[in-house]
């Protein structure tokens, strides 16, 4: 059983000390051929953003972060360079932990991306 938290907390736009983009891939809900795209309430699909993380005085690590978008936006992602740094926009945090442990995970969600220049 997993017990989620429903809120998430902005964080400080300087968490990380650079942001490198990876991949973007649809976030899915179930296994196998009952996976479906994940959506929200409203029903705008839901996506996996992939990036390569360093803290400050830390090594890069990747991460994953989830972007509620309409399919043209997960295109124009798409379209940005492997390893091109970027700005995570509207970055928030959540945690959960699963009952019968006291480890915490977090998760990631953002409101978009923006490629540095």
């Amino acid at each position: 059983m997993t017990v989620s938290y429903g809120y998430y907390l902005p964080l400080a736009e300087n968490i990380y000390q650079e942001v490198r983009f990876l991949d973007i891939a649809i976030k899915t809900e179930g296994l196998g051929a009952e996976s479906k795209q994940a959506t929200t309430r409203e029903g705008t699909p839901k996506w996996t953003v992939s990036a390569l993380v360093k803290y400050e005085g830390g090594k890069q690590e990747t991460e994953t972060f989830t972007l509620s978008a309409p399919q043209e936006i997960a295109e124009k992602i798409n379209t940005i360079p492997e390893l091109t740094t970027i700005k995570l926009v509207g970055l928030a945090a959540g945690k959960w932990s699963r009952s019968a442990t006291d480890k915490t995970s977090w998760s990631f969600q953002i409101t978009g991306i923006e490629v540095v220049k």
